[in-house]
């Protein structure tokens, strides 16, 4: 076990850009020279001091998106935990006091990211495809030999820990985010097992209470229906500047090909999921391949919108009323587009530029020939909000918060957009 950590952890933590690892808070945690690092922090965690508030976990943290009540925030070192190195821990506090602590031992997306091996010059295109398919599975083996012996150290430590038979159960409703988890008792704590198809190993440590059963927060998960579209219609507000929108964090999206993931991690979040977009790749089946080929999101798409308890409606084209009109109810739209880096640059500028002196109540586009066309990289965004007297949609991507959403006008928006994701009440 030391032996296969000596030689694939590295990859894990520092083979790929700063930015994969996991997500983009691997480049703060790898950078961040902590004296917690390697440091085993097991008594730590399951003291009563940090769950009762009498004592404050050790280290720096960084907040990230919340999920309704909760607030997150990742730990800026790579300690070990149950004797084993951690990629990633993250903490969740409700009402300020610890609800959940979450530590992550293997993810497949860090490890792969937008997997591009180096390769010489010269080489056929059937040549070059013939060698990053040999580099790839070399990786997928090391990748799949870590997983393993680091599953069988995690389940002997927590059985250790436990000396009880630990209990099978399912967590979600839908079948695309169902997922089977393995229950460890150790006194007053619960220390549940996420271990998904050769891609995720996490444990989730929890103190009281019943094991949740939902990703739904419980906070919407017992409201009626009326009360439920009521609060998302609460979210909706229109500033001096004729601009309606929802508040919605940014789940940045790193170094990984998540683009379709990270919007939709945003917007399940915002519906009170405790998802992330590692979760959502198992459950939209990514492969080890460090692209999105094979993946299945539309269905996954529909999933999270029946755990949130809410419909979803799939379309080939964009439609600016139907958009304006989930908006209004506070509700998130995701697109899938046609990107352009160029269009990327006017879309920031545009919202640079407002408000600003001589901004115009309805801009004109810039001329079709200057959209992205059928061949352009395809893209996913997140749709926040709207500003009818400009006819301009307010977005956000999973690579850049730039300080609030980005601007498109909307008849770029329905030229440019080939599926969108219609979340209603």
């Amino acid at each position: 076990m030391k032996a296969l950590l000596r030689a694939v952890l590295p990859a894990l933590l520092a083979a790929s850009p700063a930015g994969a690892i996991p997500n983009v808070v691997g480049g703060f945690i790898t950078a961040n020279d902590s004296a917690l690092n390697g440091e085993d922090l097991t008594a730590v965690v399951l003291a009563d001091g940090p769950w009762t508030g009498d004592v404050p976990l050790p280290g720096e943290w960084r907040g990230e998106a919340p999920v309704a009540g909760v607030e997150y925030a990742y730990l800026l070192a790579r300690p070990r935990i149950f004797g084993i190195p951690a990629l990633l821990v993250q903490t969740g506090r409700r009402d300020g006091v610890l609800d959940s602590l979450a530590i992550t031992f293997a993810d497949a997306g860090s490890y792969f990211g937008y997997y591009q091996p180096e390769l010489p010059d010269g080489l056929s295109r059937r040549e070059r495809q013939k060698r990053i398919e040999a580099a790839l599975a070399d990786r997928r083996e090391a990748f799949t030999a870590f997983y393993n012996e680091t599953l069988e150290a995690v389940r002997k430590e927590l059985g250790a820990l436990s000396g009880k038979r630990p209990r099978e159960a399912d967590l979600g409703k839908t079948r695309a985010l169902r997922t089977k988890v393995t229950d460890y008792r150790h006194g007053e704590f619960l220390l549940r097992l996420i271990a998904c198809d050769d891609r995720l190993i996490r444990v989730v440590v929890s103190r009281g209470g019943q094991p949740a059963r939902s990703w739904l927060d419980a906070e919407r998960g017992t409201m009626a229906t009326g009360a439920l579209a009521g609060h998302y219609a609460a979210q909706v507000a229109t500033d001096e500047h004729g601009d309606t929108r929802i508040e919605i964090p940014v789940v940045p999206q790193g170094y990984k090909p998540y683009c379709g993931l990270n919007t939709l991690a945003m917007a399940a979040r915002y519906f009170g999921l405790h998802l992330d977009e590692d979760q959502l790749a198992v459950a939209g089946r990514f492969p080890n391949t460090g692209t999105a080929d094979g993946s299945q999101l539309p269905r996954l798409y529909l999933a999270v919108a029946k755990e949130a308890r809410l419909d979803m409606r799939k379309a080939n084209t964009f439609d600016p009323a139907t958009a304006r009109s989930c908006l209004k109810a506070g509700l998130p739209v995701i697109v899938w587009r046609r990107f352009s880096h160029d269009r990327d640059r006017d879309h920031t500028r545009r919202t640079m530029a407002f408000p600003g002196p001589g901004s115009v109540s309805s801009p004109e586009p810039d001329p079709p020939g200057s959209w992205p066309g059928e061949n352009a990289p395809l893209h996913a965004s997140v749709l926040v909000g709207y500003n009818d007297e400009r006819r301009e949609f307010l977005f956000l991507e999973s690579w850049s918060r730039l300080g609030g959403p980005r601007r498109m006008h909307a008849n770029e928006l329905t030229a440019t957009a080939y599926l969108s994701f219609y979340f209603k009440p």
